[in-house]
């Protein structure tokens, strides 16, 4: 044909496609409806095979069968082909061919199999087609195909089976072939599973110790995700919840302030008629807090830090507490109770009456997937958590020939392993964005389902579990339950049906510990919390901040970290770096040079406390470098919260002159070492007191004997006077004695002697 003019080449191409046309006919009438509609890729649909690997990394696709992937005896096939152009070029119209394989499923492990082969499909049956419009750059095109029953290839069978579907998808030059599957339900009653689900209460990842009043109320909202937690559960009592008690002590810790909505939260919660057991506080992760050495998980030591007294007046009405609770012992029961204080004031909570709740089952825990060895069980046990809720992926259940029960035990402790195929299903069911995508994670569940029933032996007894981030914002989880429930291969069964199921022969535990890198960050904190609660024997009461460590602690080891969207190590720094504050918050301000010129004396130094909110009492300890200075005694203070102070240290100077380095400590009451050490220089001149001494003494002496000598010159002088003047007394005539004439000095007569003087 090479030579052929166009106008035969257009010609037969003309043929070739009446040719495909005539074939669709005789397989039957077929209803084809286009749609092009711009959204993300379905979620959950296994991508098939690409023609080329260059035409797989320009072209995508997903294939997803409508009704959960169940095509009943008369109903039509309807199923959506979701294209998308990942590329900056636009491919040109092309067209969407669907087939089915003849050969039906055997079991799950050849449906598996199936779904992510790259083979060719021998004798595929096509039984649909519908063009595909153009598709511009980061286009999708969800492509509408159905097949009318009377052309369904597997119509006429009269048992269920699961078959494998598939689409060839041209655009341009790209081509593509999804691959899903159908299962085939002819009606009548088939062989059920006994399922229950397991299902956690909790909320995205934090690591404030406790849930801030703004976030319950978002959560607890009309379209909050706990309440979607609680809505989905409508009608499902045979669903196990399990309940993170960070969530109700995080409502009861506000008393009379907490969001209405929380309230109303809690009070649905406690009318709820399913089965409820405890998660860790925080939903921490147990297997991680034992393969980093701790001998038992941890739990919360106090959370009195977070009451405000106001908020208790009046006191709240009790929700969800037992009528019966025993307070758990404390673990400091032989302290002498403080004698309470004689000024009035509300009842506040203890920790045990904000954490207490009827729960249904006690001792069970339940770590992160794939996160558990056999020898974390026995800590756990010891612990009083007798039963462990393990993920299929944590057993060898993927190399038995049949689908185990969930129920076994592995050196002697309880375990329940959850279907992990079943588990990863569903919850992409609970999350789906669209109708596709739970369509496709749904038709995932009723073909293991449908492949389960087909096992031989009894009907199973099996768990599923929704993981810790199930769904952020999907909307779907009534309708999972709803669809799950009502499936022809499962029947709803409560916690102890499954838990009672006998065990499955060959069925254990396979180790599979978790990363170094988390471990060896779990143990950090760990060690970071100890540092914390030495630190905090400066304070009144060292509880406030043992407790708020504790609960920071505990939420920041929340399974729900473990999601990969969750940026956990910056979660973790950023903590790590708080206690570093914390711990550097009491501290000695640098001081210059000190002078002592006396034989004793005290210097002060200024110690600074930058805790927002406690007073700290610190002990002032200082050493010199050598025997030149001697101190006296350490010196205890009591700082306010952010505040300083001034603390004296009583030194005492030895002979000679030199300088000494005194280095400064401080300690808590109890000896604990507070921040970090300094030093000061200090210029020792203790001879000068005595120098100074001798001087003043000199001076004084020189004073004193001039004064002395002074008086005694005065008197002298004064003792002179006097002499002189008795001489002139004695020297002038008396009163009968004629007065001595007195000559003048010129020599004239005087005037008395004159001649009529």
């Amino acid at each position: 044909m090479s030579g052929a003019s166009p106008t035969l080449r257009r010609g037969a191409t003309f043929r070739a496609r009446v040719r495909l046309l005539a074939a669709a006919l005789a397989v039957g009438a077929l209803s084809v409806t286009g749609a092009v509609v711009a959204a993300a890729p379905a979620h959950g649909a296994t991508p098939g095979p690409s023609s080329t690997a260059a035409s797989a990394a320009k072209l995508t696709a997903s294939l997803t069968a409508d009704q959960a992937g169940v095509l009943s005896a008369g109903k039509d096939l309807s199923v959506s082909v979701t294209v998308s152009n990942p590329t900056g070029t636009a491919y040109q119209s092309g067209s969407v061919s669907l087939w089915v394989d003849r050969t039906p499923a055997k079991d799950r492990a050849a449906l598996s199999a199936w779904l992510t082969s790259t083979d060719a499909v021998s004798d595929p049956v096509e039984v649909g087609r519908a063009p595909l419009e153009t598709l511009e750059p980061g286009g999708t095109a969800v492509v509408r195909v159905t097949v009318p029953a009377a052309s369904v290839p597997f119509g006429s069978r009269t048992e269920s089976a699961v078959f494998g579907i598939g689409a060839t998808v041209k655009a341009g030059s790209a081509e593509t072939s999804p691959r899903s599957s159908v299962v085939w339900y002819p009606g009548g009653t088939a062989k059920q599973s006994a399922v229950n689900v397991v299902m956690p209460i909790v909320t995205p990842p934090g690591s404030d110790g406790l849930i801030a009043a703004d976030d319950l109320a978002t959560y607890t909202a009309p379209n909050g995700i706990l309440t979607r937690e609680l809505d989905g559960l409508a009608g499902h009592t045979t669903v196990t919840v399990g309940i993170d008690p960070m969530i109700v002590a995080s409502i009861r810790v506000l008393g009379n302030a907490a969001p209405a909505s929380a309230v109303e939260w809690l009070t649905r919660l406690a009318d709820l008629p399913n089965d409820t057991f405890s998660l860790g506080y925080g939903d921490a992760d147990t297997a991680g807090q034992i393969q980093s050495g701790l001998a038992a998980p941890l739990a919360p030591t106090s959370l009195a830090y977070a009451i405000d007294p106001k908020n208790f007046t009046p006191q709240p009405t009790p929700v969800g507490e037992p009528s019966t609770a025993t307070p758990t012992p404390s673990p400091k029961a032989a302290t002498p109770t403080p004698t309470p204080t004689s000024t009035p004031g509300p009842a506040l909570p203890t920790m045990d009456e904000l954490l207490a709740w009827d729960y249904t089952f006690t001792g069970i825990t339940w770590p992160g997937e794939k996160t558990v060895r056999r020898a974390d069980l026995a800590p756990l046990a010891a612990a009083g958590l007798t039963t462990t809720i393990v993920s299929g992926s944590n057993t060898n259940a993927g190399d038995l020939d049949a689908t185990p029960n969930a129920s076994f035990a592995s050196g002697g402790t309880h375990v329940l392993a959850t279907d992990q195929r079943l588990s990863d299903a569903l919850q992409q069911a609970a999350s789906a964005p669209s109708d596709v995508a739970w369509n496709s994670a749904m038709s995932k569940v009723n073909a293991q389902l449908e492949l389960i029933s087909q096992e031989s032996g009894d009907p199973r007894r099996l768990a599923v579990a929704l993981g810790r981030s199930w769904p952020s914002s999907g909307t779907q989880l009534e309708r999972t339950f709803n669809s799950l429930f009502s499936s022809p291969w499962s029947a709803p069964a409560d916690y102890e049906t499954i838990s009672s199921a006998p065990a499955t022969s060959g069925l254990d535990l396979v180790d599979t510990p978790e990363s170094p890198e988390r471990i060896s960050l779990i143990t950090s904190l760990v060690q970071d919390e100890g540092s914390i609660g030495q630190f905090a024997t400066v304070l009144d009461d060292p509880t406030r901040l043992i407790g708020r460590t504790r609960a920071e602690l505990l939420t920041l080891l929340a399974i729900s970290w473990e999601n990969p969207r969750a940026d956990w190590s910056a979660a973790v720094a950023k903590a790590r770096k708080a206690t570093d504050v914390t711990l550097h918050s009491i501290k000695i301000l640098p001081t210059e040079n000190v002078n002592l010129v006396s034989a004793q004396g005290s210097i002060p130094f200024t110690v600074s406390n930058e805790l927002p909110d406690d007073a700290v009492t610190v002990v002032l300890s200082a050493s010199p470098s050598n025997s030149r200075l001697e101190v006296d005694q350490s010196t205890t203070k009591r700082i306010l919260k952010d505040s300083r102070a001034t603390v004296l240290i009583p030194v005492k100077a030895k002979v000679g002159n030199g300088q000494v380095v005194l280095s400064l400590h401080l300690y808590s009451p109890t000896g604990v070492p507070i921040g970090d050490p300094t030093s000061v220089t200090v210029d020792v001149h203790a001879d000068w007191e005595g120098i100074g001494a001798l001087v003043f003494g000199i001076l004084l002496v020189l004073l004193f004997g001039f004064g002395i000598v002074r008086n005694i010159l005065r008197r002298r002088s004064k003792r002179a006077g006097d002499d002189e003047e008795a001489d002139a007394d004695a020297a002038e005539p008396g009163p009968d004695q004629p007065a001595e004439p007195v000559t003048p000095s010129d020599g004239s007569t005087p005037p008395e002697e004159r001649p009529g003087g």
